[in-house]
């Protein structure tokens, strides 16, 4: 721990320190909430041939088969995950180092983690439907593929670029300490 943070956690109030140290738990927890929840919002959009014969896959080589087989598994299929909690963390970390008097910063954070999955889950569902209601009848027995999974990725990419774009105006929204 750098002596800045010992500086930080030094300098707060009782009270302050509290709320701070249990809007950190807090946080931790959202951010495997996360995690958890990137990690299977990526099997779900990047993975559409997951549970599919490999006889009715892409042939090998070609664009779709990459993809779903790098997101298959590690270590595509953390990678969404990974990217996302780092951001994050990063925006915590730089909120956190640039006015120590804020001591509701990671309860802050935690919300807008929370809020991020109950939208994306929200919205997914529309997602998930749109391309049903756009393909013609009749369809393959077996209908996966990209076609069906792209509004799903677009939904999640607009909101993790919100969530991002939230979470950094929070650390950098407050005053700095006097520096």
């Amino acid at each position: 721990m750098s002596t800045r943070m010992i500086d930080a956690v030094g300098e707060r109030k009782p009270t302050q320190r509290a709320v701070f140290i249990s809007g950190t738990v807090l946080l931790v927890g959202t951010w495997f909430l996360l995690s958890v929840f990137i990690l299977l919002v990526t099997e779900a959009q990047f993975v559409p041939w997951d549970c599919v014969h490999v006889s009715l896959r892409p042939p090998l080589g070609t664009w779709q088969r990459t993809v779903n087989d790098f997101f298959e598994g590690p270590p595509g299929s953390f990678l969404p995950s990974v990217a996302v909690i780092v951001v994050s963390l990063t925006a915590f970390l730089v909120g956190t180092l640039r006015n120590r008097s804020r001591p509701l910063l990671p309860g802050a954070f935690a919300l807008t983690n929370v809020a991020f999955v109950l939208a994306d889950v929200l919205l997914l569902d529309v997602a998930y439907r749109l391309p049903i209601l756009r393909l013609p009848e009749p369809r393959l027995p077996i209908d996966v593929g990209y076609h069906r999974t792209w509004p799903a990725v677009l939904i999640t990419a607009v909101l993790a670029l919100v969530l991002f774009l939230v979470q950094a105006r929070m650390a950098i929204g407050g005053k700095r300490d006097g520096r």
